[in-house]
């Protein structure tokens, strides 16, 4: 790379003299020496042209150099990262092996000897607790609980270490899948542990829509009283109150559920084409009256 750079120097340095030198046309008796110069300075142009490039190619490789060498360095990080961790697992696999062929090798404890009691016929009280009613008689324990069992640990919950999003669209996956039972129960946990997260007023209609499907009508229509009451000016509350009235009527609680339309007519005008629709053929059933 030097020679290329020292050659490249010695051209600019030629052109850089030649262009400020005069003009052989200009001096006295140059007639005819013009041309060749001017065809010299061309040579020497396109020469520093292929310096140039030589120069970029020479660069872009050492670049592509460099890439490669990041590459090895850091594939071989990991590599060495991964050995010490091995490392240290083989370790403490030989430590705990080892922990266990001693303990195994120690002789056990000798049992204590119990002393008989003085008297065979001497009556001996109950000893009462966790353990259950104890009695020693004749030299033998008896009544005590053997080799007891702690209860099993609760299992550990599906939505543990999920965002509040990714717990809401989990729950919503498994009411599209029409796993009514698990999304009831999804939506009630993300209830209880987000009460005041921006998705609850979705997670509460939703709630009541588990229940409602699975013909739960009475718990349903609580939830979407509830849905409706937690914020009357979401985006659900229309639905919630559609919703209510539907749960109201299938309880055979027409007047309710009349009463619940016309609010519905009342307070949202402008609900969804859906929502006005199905609504209206709730009305109509009902028999409600035409006035709000």
């Amino acid at each position: 790379m030097k020679p290329v750079l020292r050659s490249f120097a010695f051209l600019t340095f030629s052109l850089l003299t030649l262009a400020s030198a005069p003009s052989f046309a200009q001096m006295p008796g140059g007639g005819g020496v013009g041309p060749n110069y001017e065809t010299r300075l061309q040579g020497l142009e396109a020469q520093i042209r292929m310096l140039n490039g030589q120069l970029e190619q020479i660069g872009y490789s050492v670049k592509r150099l460099d890439q490669a060498l990041q590459r090895m360095q850091a594939d071989y990080d990991a590599r060495l990262a991964k050995l010490e961790t091995d490392q240290a697992a083989t370790a403490q696999i030989a430590a705990q092996a080892a922990a266990q062929a001693q303990a195994a090798a120690t002789p056990p404890a000798p049992t204590p000897t119990v002393t008989p009691m003085p008297s065979a016929d001497a009556p001996v009280p109950d000893v009462k607790g966790s353990l259950g009613a104890v009695k020693m008689q004749n030299g033998k324990v008896t009544g005590a609980v053997n080799n007891p069992k702690a209860p099993p640990l609760p299992d550990t919950p599906a939505d543990y270490g999920l965002t509040t999003q990714e717990q809401y669209e989990r729950a919503f996956d498994i009411l599209r899948k029409a796993d009514y039972p698990s999304a009831e129960q999804a939506f009630k946990t993300f209830i209880d542990k987000n009460p005041k997260d921006k998705l609850i007023d979705n997670a509460k209609y939703w709630y009541g829509e588990s229940l409602y499907v699975q013909n739960k009508y009475s718990e349903a229509a609580i939830a979407f009283v509830d849905a409706y009451q937690q914020n009357p000016k979401s985006a659900k509350a229309p639905d919630s109150l559609l919703k209510l009235a539907l749960s109201l009527s299938s309880l055979n609680k027409t007047a309710d559920a009349c009463t619940t339309l016309s609010e519905l007519k009342t307070k949202y005008p402008n609900a969804s084409a859906s929502v006005k629709s199905r609504a209206g053929e709730e009305r109509t059933k009902l028999k409600c009256s035409a006035q709000p």
